[in-house]
């Protein structure tokens, strides 16, 4: 399958520290996406590949009136720290679409951040999203990985649960999966649960819990004031819809004659 990769700039393998690869793509309530792009934004990740691949859908992207096919983007933000992490930062306008797409994907992206890092990287950790029942004010995030002891530090932190058991399709669930196979670097998943109602195309409260534990664990420095703009919406958004449920379910009242009203 046609595979295009454009570099933006250079990066001399010696000068990576300690490189992690974070990934968001699309998926439920956008909340791997959200959270991925909203520490992009915070730490001014610089975009460094740009991907076209044909297993993403045949839909071409409008923004602002700029027509633009879909591609993934590989964002890279140098630590400055002595003992810190760089991040290359990997979301994109869609997923691919059909499983070899994804496995293709997962097998040439390794191979290819193998080569720019000189086999330095560190860990592969995705984010994701998990249906739940219920969903607490601060959700909790499940964690899973090819590599138990890491995982395992992950589960030192608050709201966090180990997933031990079920499927995580797509992108996000098969690179950190394929990496850690095949002795590139350990995979991680991160899943934040979430509730899904069909009025909300966004989660940001989920998102906001990836957002959380990442910033801890990588001591990032974060700006979440655009996450918490968005939870403010959907708040309002759902008070709404709640109230015209309860409109809605409310039972019929007792006929109380003709001369009768209510208030």
């Amino acid at each position: 399958m046609y595979i295009h990769i454009e570099k933006k700039f250079d990066i001399e393998p010696e000068n990576i520290k300690n490189p992690v690869i974070l990934i968001g793509w699309p998926g439920i309530a956008l909340v791997a996406k959200l959270a991925i792009t909203s520490i992009k934004d915070s730490i001014k990740a610089k975009e460094f590949l740009t991907i076209q691949y044909f297993d993403f859908p045949a839909k071409s992207v409008v923004e602002k009136g700029s027509l633009e096919i879909p591609t993934a983007q590989l964002y890279y933000k140098p630590t400055e720290k002595e003992d810190g992490n760089d991040f290359f930062i990997l979301t994109a306008t869609y997923q691919p679409q059909t499983p070899e797409g994804v496995f293709e994907f997962s097998k040439i992206f390794c191979e290819e951040m193998d080569k720019i890092t000189g086999g330095k990287i560190k860990m592969y950790l995705s984010t994701g999203a998990m249906i739940s029942d219920i969903v607490h004010d601060s959700p909790s995030v499940y964690i899973c990985g090819t590599d138990q002891d890491l995982v395992s530090t992950f589960l030192e932190f608050e709201n966090t649960k180990l997933y031990e058991g079920g499927y995580i399709s797509g992108a996000n669930g098969i690179i950190p999966a394929y990496a850690g196979a095949n002795n590139f670097a350990p995979g991680v998943c991160l899943l934040a649960e979430t509730l899904p109602l069909p009025m909300m195309t966004l989660d940001p409260r989920s998102s906001k819990a990836l957002v959380s534990l990442l910033k801890e664990y990588f001591s990032i420095e974060m700006d979440f004031s655009t996450l918490n703009e968005k939870i403010k919406e959907m708040e309002i958004v759902f008070e709404s819809f709640k109230k015209q449920a309860d409109r809605f379910m409310k039972p019929p009242q007792e006929d109380r004659g003709p001369d009768s009203y209510f208030r």
